[in-house]
């Protein structure tokens, strides 16, 4: 039987059939790799295609967080021996630099100059939900953009009374010091990690896609008896 499963532990799609293609192409069954191969890996396409379409209709994500979504790629495509496909993403971490946030540069507001920033930074993860506040709490300041030396930009948060070996900034700035002179930590604000919204995203576009894997199973027997039966005729 066809089948298309989800594995939330190692981020991977698996799309498998031979459903009755066998039976369906009676005297040509040894054509049944072929045709399921083709059907797999269409599948495997369409299911890439519906979970990045899904994603960005449900995630507030900006530039850099549509690119991370077109990150899910196939690891594996069928072949005639091995009539399975995955779907993987390789880095799963998220943080709020990839949803949309106010403002959403941090190009006038990083080393020194960060205290110039708003007073409070915003940012969202739902599309649907309102800006919210990041103005700290506890033993973290107030949330601002960074971009780092990989050229990553991140919501982070400043450690305070905390003290940091990284003294300069991505262009070799002096970062800020607090009153004590010292170079407080940064850490990362986070978000739903990638796994987190794909398990998601998968409940939706799962009907969709198994039965996208039946219509293409259907249409590739069809598609081999029409060529057999075109050679047949004289």
């Amino acid at each position: 039987m066809s089948s298309v499963s989800y594995n939330r532990g190692t981020m991977t799609i698996t799309v498998e059939g031979l459903d009755d293609v066998s039976t369906a192409l009676g005297s040509l069954k040894s054509k049944t790799p072929t045709a399921v191969k083709v059907a797999i890996n269409a599948t495997a396409r369409e299911a890439r295609k519906l979970m990045i379409a899904k994603a960005k209709a449900r995630y507030a994500v900006n530039a850099a967080g549509m690119r991370h979504l077109k990150d899910l790629k196939p690891r594996q495509r069928a072949t005639n021996t091995s009539l399975s496909a995955e779907l993987y993403i390789s880095s799963l971490r998220n943080d709020l630099g990839y949803f949309k946030t106010n403002p959403p540069y941090p190009t006038h507001f990083t080393g020194k100059a960060w205290r110039q920033g708003p007073d409070v930074w915003k940012g969202k993860v739902l599309k649907n939900s309102s800006m919210k506040s990041l103005p700290g709490e506890g033993n973290k300041a107030k949330a601002f953009l960074a971009e780092f030396k990989s050229g990553h930009v991140g919501m982070v948060q400043r450690v305070v009374g905390s003290s940091s070996g990284h003294t300069v900034t991505k262009s070799g700035a002096p970062r800020w010091r607090n009153r004590r002179g010292n170079v407080e930590k940064l850490v990362t604000l986070g978000s739903p990690s990638a796994a987190a919204m794909h398990r998601t995203i998968w409940m939706d576009v799962e009907p969709d896609v198994e039965l996208f894997l039946l219509n293409r199973l259907e249409q590739q027997v069809q598609t081999v008896l029409a060529r057999a039966a075109a050679r047949r005729t004289p």
